[in-house]
């Protein structure tokens, strides 16, 4: 399955990457861990019941933005199982795979896995380049047009806080959904097991709404979040996976990024370890919780490069990736860095 769909990455990592030197750590890095994937997702829900609990129980104008903050960020690490889903690598059973991420991660963000997996293959296959339904996507549309002034950039993020950019992103997690895959929008076609396990989840859904009566809280605590809080953190994540303001060179090992982060970060921005999107794609085959001891790997290769393919932060001051998307038009987050560290040298010590 890997080797078909991401040949051309081995092409492009084998100029730098000696694969066979690492072919035994990889296989061992590869196995799935079902007890790991399903304490990852039970973990992300228990943090959304006791945010809507949190809701009820102070009854406070003031806890519905905090509990709205903290279910976007989980929405956004239910995405990221989804995507392990995308790999087979999230549960060992490729039945269940597939069921429970769709119940489960996708169909509350109204996603499928399915319909995700169909675009993200063409992704790794053709990263970076026309044929890249990612990368296409980001050219047309200017709101991922990077470097900005600071101002601007801070503009757009609060853009997709309030909402602004969501057509733009429905656009783009359109031919995702069920509905979209039914008019023939996405692909591939919709199976039967999918049909029963989408309607399946629309029933227990309504059936919760009516029961409870949580309807406006399942609006404005999950309905809203997916379109306008989760959007920000993912525009900063996704921003820092790839460059879209070069013209692609055909190694993927300097057009594709690991961003260390903080844990402040990695709770809002790249939960569950997506912030090592290089090392992801190096290793496709590697579960999650397997991708900062493959990140190592690569560094001991060599590999990383500050403001190239790596940066420490999203949102800090050295080899941040704010720092890149607001340098001077043409000039690397690498000369951006050398010269705040030439300034600091030049600067006079005080005692």
């Amino acid at each position: 399955m890997y080797a078909e769909v991401v040949d051309e990455a081995d092409v492009q990592f084998a100029r730098r990457v000696d694969r066979k030197a690492l072919a035994a750590v990889t296989r061992e890095m590869s196995q799935v861990s079902n007890g790991r994937a399903l304490w990852a997702l039970a973990s992300q829900w228990l943090v959304i019941a006791a945010s809507f609990a949190f809701v009820v129980m102070v009854d406070r104008w003031w806890a519905w933005p905090i509990a709205a903050l903290v279910i976007a960020s989980r929405q956004h690490a239910l995405l990221a199982l989804m995507h392990e889903a995308a790999h087979y690598h999230f549960l060992s059973n490729r039945t269940l795979n597939e069921g429970v991420s769709d119940l489960l991660c996708a169909f509350p963000l109204n996603m499928t896995t399915a319909g995700y997996r169909y675009e993200h293959m063409l992704h790794h296959r053709y990263v970076n380049t026309p044929q890249d339904p990612y990368w296409a996507g980001q050219q047309v549309d200017t709101s991922w047009h990077f470097p900005r002034t600071p101002l601007r950039a801070t503009l757009v993020f609060l853009g997709d806080a309030v909402g602004l950019y969501a057509p733009n992103h429905l656009k783009v997690v359109l031919p995702w959904t069920y509905w979209g895959r039914l008019a023939r929008r996405g692909q591939p076609g919709i199976s039967a097991a999918e049909h029963a396990r989408y309607w399946l989840y629309v029933a227990t859904l309504v059936t919760v709404l009516v029961t409870t009566g949580a309807w406006l809280h399942w609006l404005l605590l999950w309905v809203m979040p997916t379109a306008t809080v989760m959007m920000a953190f993912f525009r900063m994540r996704a921003l820092g996976e790839h460059p879209i303001d070069q013209e692609p060179q055909g190694d993927e090992t300097r057009e594709t990024r690991d961003v260390t982060g903080t844990a402040l970060e990695n709770f809002f921005v790249a939960p569950l370890n997506v912030n090592y999107h290089l090392t992801h794609h190096a290793f496709p085959s590697v579960p999650f919780y397997n991708l900062p001891a493959m990140h190592l790997e690569l560094e001991k290769a060599g590999l990383l490069e500050d403001g190239v393919n790596k940066f420490d932060t999203y949102l800090g001051k050295e080899n941040s990736l704010i720092q890149y998307l607001t340098r001077a038009p043409g000039a690397s987050a690498a000369v951006v860095a050398a010269s705040q560290a030439e300034t600091l040298r030049q600067q006079p010590l005080h005692s």
